[in-house]
């Protein structure tokens, strides 16, 4: 008899699947914070900032390009809710974007509004380099884009 009441307390208590998920994406995504550089290869060199912000609750990423003050991207990770969302803003306006899917080191977020700049960003972390992966929509097409950015140091004075 005490069993059944034990189950219901686990069961009410317990995370939702979805949530812990968000939770192991939101720290997988804090161990990015710090400065990051592109390579050059594939255009202008840019820089981007991840920074943990709001008492720990988001992540800022910031874009800049080779001036290293004029931003040209933000986008801010937070949750909503249980859910880990990511809102852009870019040259072509505002999109926010659901985390999607994870897996080994990776973070996927996919947008749900069809007339978004954005449509999905994909993160790929190997070693001290950092793979962004953007699909956005221009001119009613979608169009992939890449940069790779190598970690330029971990802000260690916290």
């Amino acid at each position: 008899m005490h069993a059944l009441p034990l189950a219901l307390a686990l069961l009410v208590s317990a995370p939702p699947a979805a949530a812990a998920d968000s939770n192991a994406l939101f720290e997988k995504l804090k161990k990015l914070e710090g400065s990051w550089k592109s390579d050059g290869k594939d255009g202008p060199v840019q820089y981007v900032t991840i920074r943990l912000v709001a008492n720990g609750t988001s992540v800022l990423e910031t874009t800049t390009g080779s001036d290293r003050v004029a931003l040209t991207s933000v986008t801010v990770y937070a949750f909503e809710g249980t859910d880990l969302m990511a809102t852009n803003h870019g040259s072509g306006g505002g999109s926010k974007l659901k985390a999607s899917s994870a897996g080994g080191d990776s973070l996927k977020f996919d947008g749900s509004a069809k007339d978004a700049r954005v449509a999905s960003i994909s993160l790929v972390v190997k070693d001290n380099k950092l793979r962004q992966e953007w699909t956005t929509r221009e001119n009613g097409r979608e169009v992939k884009k890449s940069i790779e950015l190598l970690r330029e140091y971990v802000d260690t004075l916290k």
